[in-house]
């Protein structure tokens, strides 16, 4: 069955919750829910989205509160982007789709795990080069690694900042080395419309104050690149430690660096891996799938 060209954009959820979908179905088949990472919305992620379509995957992408197409306000949390993806997958339910899946990349993986813990009803959960938030080395992600020892004074500072100063902006290379985000994207892709180029300190007091429950209520399958400078391997081992799911896997990437995902084999190589992983979770896809490449853990 040939993919269909359909495409939907949806407002859904309600007053500051609201976000936008960007729906592309394939006629018979299931549909996987996609996370953007930070500061990002989905027409940066346009390859990936499409070589999963190639696949048979129905796709959903989400415009989160505040990014993308909708206005970009400073009044969100961490719990608030977790709220769209709830209010995504409720929608979903409501056209008729049979069997979710959720994936996400980066802070987009962050967010997978959380809804995998809080949803009882997902397939399957596929974060790409994520980790939990409250554990011992994420800190090492940031631009506070001297901070590791001492993080409960890190954090006491920055809640007292957000409650005086909440919206005020921080960009991302204030947090973030922008060095180890690139390193080992040789031939990324990556349009720059819509993107934000900072978060309000609100919302990163409530990202790094984050405690994403490690029991999740589905199989999870994480993808990693094995050069991503930003998510190590050993912080993204340190994850698959922690989580505990009814099945998970650890599939390694060949290259990419953090950016994988916009790297055009890389993007391939990652849908055809979720593609199989989601046709083992029971989703329905509408076209003919080849395995990917890489190692699995």
């Amino acid at each position: 069955m040939a993919p269909s060209s359909r495409h939907m954009r949806i407002t859904i959820g309600s007053g500051s919750a609201r976000a936008v979908l960007d729906y592309r179905p394939v006629d018979g088949a299931d549909c996987l829910l996609f996370y953007p990472g930070t500061m990002a919305c989905p027409w940066q992620y346009e390859i990936f989205l499409e070589a999963l379509h190639r696949q048979g995957l129905g796709t959903a992408a989400l415009h989160f509160t505040g990014h993308g197409v909708m206005p970009h306000c400073t009044g969100f949390t961490f719990d608030t982007l977790l709220q769209n993806a709830l209010d995504a997958e409720a929608w979903l339910r409501s056209q008729g789709v049979r069997r979710l899946a959720a994936c996400g990349h980066s802070q987009g993986a962050i967010l997978t795990l959380a809804h995998a813990a809080w949803s009882s009803a997902l397939a399957a959960a596929l974060p790409i080069a994520g980790c939990y938030p409250q554990q011992s080395d994420a800190i090492l992600l940031t631009r506070f690694a001297r901070w590791q020892a001492q993080r409960p004074r890190l954090q006491s500072f920055i809640d007292a900042a957000a409650r005086r100063l909440p919206r005020l902006p921080v960009p991302l290379w204030a947090y973030l080395s922008l060095p180890r985000i690139l390193a080992g994207g040789r031939g990324f892709r990556q349009r720059t419309a819509r993107q934000r180029w900072s978060y309000p300190l609100v919302f990163l007091r409530s990202l790094f104050a984050a405690q994403v429950p490690e029991q999740a209520r589905c199989p999870v399958h994480m993808l990693a690149a094995a050069n991503d400078a930003l998510f190590t391997p050993d912080i993204i081992r340190h994850a698959y430690e922690l989580l505990q799911a009814p099945r998970k896997s650890l599939f390694w990437l060949p290259g990419g660096g953090h950016l994988m995902v916009f790297v055009p084999r890389m993007a391939r190589i990652a849908a055809r891996h979720v593609a199989a992983c989601c046709a083992g979770a029971g989703l329905r896809l509408g076209s003919v799938r080849a395995t990917g490449q890489g190692r699995k853990h």
